[in-house]
């Protein structure tokens, strides 16, 4: 069909061919363009429950991991703290090993040096823990002056691990002059491993010192 038969001019013609190669361009640049973006809207609005419920989770879990850093942290000063109270065997040896050197730099002398237990000590445990926690007497007669006295007693209460002062008995000497004897009962803390049984339960003491049968 000519374009005189359809009753239009070639110029109209032409112009009608190019308005539709527009048209036909702009639904082209549409899909090819547009199409895309409008998809990932579509697909962000389906997804941004999703997103928000992921984002909810995190802050979650976020809560959990600095309650459990704040755990952590105070487990860690718990610790901390029982260390300065308690000797392992090998600090305990040491402490016995060094205490006449400690006596003696502060000017005192020992009259007595007592590490027995006399049959007083008790093991204490906590029957779910690997360890046990043994009190160890120590008994010791100093005699000094008392400036060196006060020195000395500073000194075992600075001490870490700590040591337990049970009883301080000072006996001054007549007239109020010269050396006094001070007679300390300390207690050490000891950190043992709790020793195994054959069929591999912890095994308790079993009998006291000094018990029959």
């Amino acid at each position: 069909m000519t374009a005189p038969q359809l009753g239009m001019s070639p110029k109209a013609a032409r112009r009608a061919f190019s308005a539709a190669l527009v048209a036909i361009g702009g639904l082209a640049l549409c899909n090819w363009v547009l199409a895309p973006h409008l998809g990932y809207l579509h697909a962000m609005q389906r997804l941004e429950p999703v997103v928000e419920r992921v984002a909810a989770e995190k802050d979650r879990i976020g809560s959990v991991l600095e309650a459990r850093r704040g755990e952590w942290r105070t487990l860690q000063q718990e610790w901390a703290s029982l260390r300065e109270g308690v000797f392992t065997a090998q600090d305990a040896r040491a402490f016995i090993r060094g205490l006449l050197p400690l006596v003696e730099e502060t000017g005192c002398t020992i009259v007595l040096a007592d590490f027995t237990s006399g049959g007083k000590t008790e093991r204490v445990e906590e029957p779910n823990q690997p360890l046990a926690i043994a009190p160890s007497p120590v008994t010791v007669v100093a005699r000094g002056e008392p400036e060196q006295v006060s020195v000395l007693l500073r000194r075992l209460g600075d001490h870490r691990p700590r040591i337990w002062i049970d009883s301080c008995r000072c006996v001054f000497p007549a007239g109020g002059t010269g050396p006094m004897e001070c007679n300390l009962a300390l207690t050490l803390l000891v950190v043992r491993n709790r020793p195994e049984t054959a069929d591999g339960d912890a095994a308790g003491p079993r009998h006291k010192r000094g018990a029959t049968g």
